[in-house]
């Protein structure tokens, strides 16, 4: 059996992409895996990092395409379980201009927010370094709140790293169940905290400067917390100091998954032991070379691709 570093709870979704250069009166689509955690964890697998995901996904044929797909690139799904009862989520995505686009989601009563606490006391976290999830991941259902703080308690238990990103989306809740929940699970679990600014004034409730922001979240106990800026780059910053790294300009196609491969890059600058200074501009690297194409996964890095970092 092999040993993973890293794990990753969440939801995986199949995308369905509006085609851009298409004028038709009937639109075309095509097809990508999407979800945040599974962006993560498919960009850490390119990276080489061994990495398995934790799930629940159904039993028909979009699920079979994301097993495929994390199969290929190596991602241990021994601890995905197949639903008979419920649907793999799936989302549309329409571009209404050349970067700006809106979703639009078919994952209510999926089988992945159908994930229990009996079926997140089965999984394996033997081995893990880090163990990865965000606040979609809670956000999804009731059932999926709870089956995080399981796995929260157990990786506390096991001095497991927990690294969390602080996604919020308005249309699976409130601003006030956002800020409570995110607010719990940092100060009490979260070792590595990848937030933005929208999300990081919902939870202090108040406008600070970016370096404030980094600050205020580390109070809260976190041993990093990376804040993400776009296209202005990024503020990383730990116990002894907080930086600042420079974007790297590209011309911008599409801006799905850029945040996801910098949350990606940031676990594996901390399993490579780097510096703070290393991780935040190997972060705006990555994130900015998924922006040069359309989908979330396309344009993410691999291992070939980095090597200069260790140089």
């Amino acid at each position: 059996m092999r040993e993973n570093l890293v794990a990753c709870f969440g939801e995986p979704l199949i995308g369905f992409y509006e085609s851009k250069d298409d004028q038709n009166e009937y639109k075309k689509f095509y097809l990508t895996i999407g979800g945040d955690t599974s962006n993560v964890a498919l960009q850490l697998s390119k990276f080489n990092i061994p990495v398995k995901f934790i799930t629940k996904i159904g039993n028909d044929v979009f699920g079979e395409i994301i097993l495929k797909i994390w199969k290929e690139w190596d991602i241990d799904v021994t601890d995905v379980n197949i639903s008979e009862n419920f649907q793999t989520g799936i989302y549309f995505t329409f571009f209404e201009n050349k970067i700006t686009h809106r979703f639009i989601y078919k994952r209510e009563n999926s089988a992945s927010s159908n994930y229990t606490i009996y079926d997140a006391k089965k999984a394996n976290l033997e081995g893990l370094k880090i163990f990865h999830l965000s606040s979609i991941s809670q956000a999804i259902s009731k059932n999926c709140l709870e089956a995080s703080f399981i796995f929260l308690e157990e990786c506390k238990k096991r001095n497991i790293m927990i690294s969390y990103d602080a996604n919020y989306r308005k249309l699976l809740w409130s601003e006030n169940f956002y800020k409570s929940v995110a607010t719990h699970t940092i100060k009490n679990f979260v070792d590595i905290l990848s937030i933005n600014i929208e999300e990081a004034s919902i939870i202090l409730d108040k406008d600070l400067s970016t370096e404030e922001i980094v600050k205020t979240l580390l109070d809260f106990g976190p041993k990093i917390v990376a804040l993400k800026l776009g296209e202005k780059g990024g503020f990383i910053g730990n116990k002894d100091k907080i930086v600042y790294g420079k974007p790297y300009y590209v011309e911008v196609v599409d801006t799905v998954g850029a945040g996801d491969a910098f949350t990606a890059s940031v676990i594996f600058g901390v399993l490579n032991n780097w510096n703070i200074e290393k991780i935040i501009d190997f972060a705006n690297y990555c994130a900015s070379s998924v922006c040069k194409s359309v989908g979330s996964t396309v344009g993410q890095l691999k291992f070939n691709d980095i090597k200069k970092f260790f140089e």
